[in-house]
């Protein structure tokens, strides 16, 4: 175990691996767990104490009620969304919600990178978070098949506390949850196939959707497809893309309708826009635990007219980039990449911000150093698991694997579930 107690265990066997691949598409149905030319999974899995799991919970938590207490506050100055970078559609639509008296179901992910002045929060997560088929599953396969007497265990999965975090929300039973998502992204169809299995087993009816397919009759929202009123839903289709929805329809109306429950309401926009921390020292919201823990980060400002945009010390942000998607580290990002990045901030600086960078401690894994991430969920204020992703640079992004966490001297768990006992029988 490392100063921030992380450990690597061996590299799997080749055997191992074919096993744990293999469950992971019959059993987790993780459609192809390919990413470019090697493994999405990593051949290893990340050995986490008790006293780290529970710190960063409790760090989680309290970022978390900061920021819920800072979006209460951001709904009533919609004057101020503009600066966090947010379309204009989708302010109107949130306009909508906000007025409305919409039960929802709150989840987000806090991303946590150990550092050499001690752990780091790169960013929160907090409108469609994923990694819940890794988080859950991954870890549990992984578990079985090479933790055997090692004193490790899968932790919590949050995926089966988000499904009963939405089951209990939801007061009737008979309409159906409808898991929104891209649908011509297989990713996101495998996350909310997760879901919907969990649900399912909760006796709830649950099934796949765009928001294309939401509609309202007589007051009363439905899907499209079958016609089945819609009791709640669960949104993994990343708020600013609903802006690009085509305006026909009245999908608008019913993701937004005071009688369905919704994870995540529209609001957890607000939270994504990686320019949060500046609205909030304009506003004068002070985030004591979210300031300590997130490297400091500044609007562009007249940068944009000097010749050197970011210093070496710095990161360049997109404020609605996903999965590391647009972050320009020097001697990290490729020069194309960072020619992207730069001409896109110099062109429109107020969708950008410049961060402070903290330098990443590796572990081990073998014979290479691998930079970790921990995701660490948080469901209705509460921990609910962890998610990690490894590369060999220090940045996370697109081409980074996903890492099975085993949590160390674990708390008793939950058992598998019945499906995962039919594909092993």
């Amino acid at each position: 175990m490392n100063a921030h107690g992380l450990a690597a265990t061996a590299i799997f066997s080749a055997d191992d691996m074919l096993r744990i691949r293999r469950d992971t598409i019959a059993v987790a149905g993780r459609m192809d767990p390919q990413v470019f030319d090697q493994s999405g999974i990593a051949p290893f899995a990340l050995r986490v104490s008790r006293e780290t799991v529970e710190h960063l919970a409790r760090e989680a938590e309290s970022a978390w009620r900061e920021l819920a207490e800072l979006e209460v506050a951001l709904l009533a100055q919609p004057a101020r969304w503009s600066s966090l970078g947010i379309p204009s559609r989708l302010a109107r639509l949130l306009r909508t919600s906000a007025s409305m008296s919409q039960r929802s179901v709150r989840y987000a992910r806090f991303d946590f990178h150990p550092t050499t002045t001690g752990w780091a929060v790169s960013e929160i997560n907090a409108d469609v978070p994923g990694g819940l088929l890794e988080a859950g599953p991954l870890a549990h396969i992984v578990a079985r098949h090479i933790a055997c007497n090692s004193g490790v265990a899968a932790g919590r999965d949050p995926a089966r506390i988000l499904a009963a975090a939405i089951d209990a929300s939801c007061d009737e039973h008979d309409g159906v949850i409808a898991l929104l998502h891209a649908t011509s992204y297989t990713d996101d169809a495998q996350v909310m196939q997760c879901l919907q299995r969990e649900l399912e087993a909760r006796g709830r009816r649950a099934t796949l959707a765009s928001p294309a397919h939401l509609c309202v009759v007589d007051d009363v929202p439905r899907l499209t497809t079958t016609n089945e009123r819609v009791t709640g839903l669960m949104r993994f289709f990343p708020a600013e893309w609903l802006a690009n929805m085509p305006r026909k329809g009245s999908w608008s109306q019913a993701l937004t309708h005071a009688a369905i429950t919704c994870c995540n309401p529209l609001s957890a926009a607000l939270l994504q826009s990686k320019r949060l921390p500046i609205i909030a020292r304009a506003m004068g919201h002070e985030l004591p635990v979210w300031s300590r823990l997130t490297p400091r980060s500044r609007p562009l400002g007249a940068r944009v007219l000097h010749r050197q945009l970011i210093a070496q010390h710095e990161v360049l942000k997109p404020a609605w980039g996903r999965v590391g998607s647009g972050v320009c580290v020097q001697g990290v990002t490729s020069a194309k990449d960072s020619r992207w990045a730069h001409t896109h901030a110099r062109l429109r600086p107020s969708q950008w911000i410049v961060q402070d960078r903290f330098t990443s401690v590796p572990v081990i894994a073998g014979d290479t150093s691998q930079h970790i991430c921990l995701g660490v969920y948080v469901i209705n204020g509460a921990f609910a698991g962890i998610y990690a992703r490894a590369a060999a640079r220090p940045l996370i992004d697109s081409r980074a694997q996903d890492v099975a966490v085993l949590v160390e001297d674990p708390q008793p768990v939950h058992a598998v579930s019945t499906r995962e006992r039919a594909v092993h029988e």
